[in-house]
């Protein structure tokens, strides 16, 4: 992290001690350093590791299922990258290649150093992760020069349902969605055939007990005579499995209430693939900018062979039908009108080749969406995380006064991600501001910075953060959102130096307001009561697991690697920051237990160590076996 790998003073030695030298003695009394007798004859002698070569960055990819929980024990990942990987290296320092084994495992976190950022520079790296039994997510990076970051990837069950997310995700055969009453038939030739009906449809919604948090969910209709072609334009072999998943926007519980919204640590939001600050293009230029949605569907057709459905043949298309939360707003509400096609209604407010809102049309306090407004729907590539406009869909009223939900429905040509959003260009380039605490010195308190709004959410956490002291947001919305700052699901911001509308007066207050307006400002958080904070020295180590078997140990080297803190003597989803050199100091509270989980670059794997908050100095050690010599005549000693 920016600053993160801090050099301490002389540690190397008063560390060194603590892991046990063996070619040394000394008395219980005194600790008086005494020169063994020489043993004569050849001493077999462990050659000390070569430290790893500290990079210029680095950062973490950790997976988790949507609910934030480690992934099964033995579950295989991979990360895909999709962008450039000049720099990119192993927390050993060799360069990454495509297709690189490295990239696979089952640990479920990846370890990456980056070189060559230049002073104020940075690079950004962007990628997929995928895993069998899960949809695809993409994610990105930017690592400027000695920072630290860790990126949390959700990934999402193919059959997944919790009373904890509004996330639900079905998957079934051709033969499961025909019922009882209809068969269906498929050959590659042929395509689907359905006997007794014209279509077979797969819907999911969420359950009824979390309408106070979100409503909604989406069915896809295949009618008789669909084409299933892969993306190489060949016809899949064999009948695929459809696979549907809903993700709800959380509308009904922002609208409800915005802190309980804000403390939820199981959005569905946060487990939106892609997430919802992105780019799209607009003519021949990108647009940066941010979502505000109606809700996500994920959609699969895949056979037991691992072939995928990209297009449905020439002419033919399914159908995609979306439930929209009654409370979702909007902020670029254009109605179509009688008369006009919904090409010109949607002229009126948005680019109609990009589905771009455009500035005249913006309002920055959304508005509830009404029946006949216009929704752009857009296509996610999970393969590469490319958003692109589709079309433009309208809401409509589906007659039941009593129903929490409107409906928009379109045809879709080809297989992917959908999702109905407003896209609105950003409202800056760059939102950055100094967090401080209750003393107005930089804070190193454990604090996300949250931005918050109806069908909209972006939490800033302190592992993917280039400092704690600091919060940057790049593509800040242009849309007013409530921004908070919460340590250990708390808000604690008190307020915001020289701003009069959250002055600092040691009252808990929320911002709300352009986030561009805090360029450059300070937020000061609130005290915090009966809690001392101590500074832990740690130390990561090179040592010879072979010490033992040798007449001579190695002494330990100093050799940087990532460390992750978490909270707690067990690992679990309570990840607090990420560090990344060799000597480090971190802010604890006294007498808290926390998980110290550092990557072993010697044997590419992850290993843990439990530590009390307390002034005393850890020594991380990463067990390697070194190569060992044979001398002749030693005389013993370090």
């Amino acid at each position: 992290m920016g600053n993160k790998n801090l050099k301490l003073t002389k540690l190397a030695l008063a560390l060194g001690l603590t892991v046990g030298l063996t070619g040394c003695f000394s008395d219980n009394d005194n600790d008086v350093t005494i020169t063994p007798p020489d043993p004569g004859g050849d001493q077999t002698v462990a050659v000390p590791p070569t430290a790893v070569e500290l990079a210029d960055g680095g950062f973490v990819v950790t997976v988790t299922d949507s609910l934030g929980a480690p992934l099964a024990d033995g579950t295989s990942v991979q990360v895909v990258f999709n962008s450039s990987i000049e720099g990119l290296q192993t927390a050993s320092g060799v360069a990454i290649t495509a297709n690189d084994e490295y990239n696979t495992n089952t640990a479920g976190a990846f370890s990456y150093t980056v070189d060559g950022i230049a002073e104020g520079e940075s690079k950004t790296f962007a990628f997929t992760v995928q895993s069998d039994n899960f949809l695809s997510n993409t994610a990105e990076v930017t690592i400027g020069a000695g920072e630290t970051l860790t990126e949390v990837v959700r990934l999402t069950a193919r059959t997944f349902e919790s009373a904890d997310i509004p996330v639900v995700a079905e998957t079934k055969t051709l033969a499961e969605l025909a019922g009882t009453d209809v068969t269906v038939e498929y050959s590659a030739a042929g395509g689907l055939v359905v006997n007794g009906a014209d279509s077979i449809t797969l819907p999911v919604e969420i359950d009824a007990a979390q309408a106070e948090k979100a409503v909604g969910g989406a069915e896809v209709i295949l009618p008789a005579g669909t084409q299933f072609v892969q993306d190489n334009g060949e016809p899949l072999q064999s009948a695929p499995s459809l696979t549907v998943a809903y993700f709800a926007n959380e509308a009904a519980a922002v609208e409800a209430s915005t802190e309980a919204a804000s403390t939820d640590q199981t959005s569905s939001l946060d487990a939106f693939p892609g997430g919802l600050n992105l780019a799209v293009a607009n003519g021949a230029e990108t647009v940066e900018g941010n979502f505000t949605t109606g809700g996500f569907v994920a959609i699969e057709l895949v056979n037991e062979q691992g072939e995928k459905v990209k297009t449905f043949g020439d002419g033919n298309s399914i159908t995609v039908a979306m439930k929209v939360d009654k409370d979702t707003r909007t902020p670029c509400p254009i109605t179509q009108q009688d008369g006009e096609t919904v090409a010109q209604a949607a002229a009126r407010g948005f680019n109609t080749d990009s589905g771009v809102c455009l500035a005249s049309a913006l309002v920055s306090e959304p508005t509830p969406v009404q029946p006949g407004q216009i929704f752009p729907v857009w296509s996610y590539e999970e393969s590469n995380g490319q958003w692109s406009f589709e079309s433009f869909g309208v809401v409509a009223d589906d007659g039941n006064a009593n129903s929490s939900t409107y409906n928009v429905e379109v045809e879709v040509d080809h297989l992917s991600y959908w999702n109905l959003d407003f896209f609105a260009q950003r409202g800056c380039n760059v939102s950055s501001f100094n967090i401080v605490d209750s003393d107005g010195q930089p804070s190193s308190r454990f604090t996300s910075v949250q931005l918050l709004t109806n069908s909209y959410r972006f939490d800033a956490q302190p592992w993917n953060r280039a400092a704690l002291s600091r919060a940057t947001f790049r593509n800040p919305p242009s849309f007013d959102v409530e921004v908070r700052v919460l340590e250990n699901n708390v808000n604690v911001l008190d307020g915001i130096q020289g701003n009069t509308g959250t002055a600092v007066d040691s009252t808990v207050s929320v911002y709300s307001g352009p986030l561009c307006d805090l360029n450059g400002a300070t937020l000061q958080l609130a005290p915090v009561d009966n809690v001392e904070i101590v500074t832990k020295p740690v130390s990561t180590f090179a040592v010879c697991s072979n010490n033992d078997d040798v007449d001579q140990a190695a002494d330990p080297v100093l050799s940087p690697t990532t460390v992750q803190l978490y909270r707690g003597a067990v690992l679990a989803s309570n990840l607090q920051d990420s560090y990344y050199g060799s000597e480090f100091s971190i802010d604890l509270e006294s007498g808290v237990d926390y998980t110290f989980r550092f990557f072993n670059t010697f044997t590419n794997t992850w290993e843990t160590q439990t530590a009390t908050g307390s002034t005393d100095a850890l020594s991380l050690n990463m067990l390697t076996v070194c190569e060992t010599t044979t001398t002749t005549g030693a005389t013993g000693g370090n």
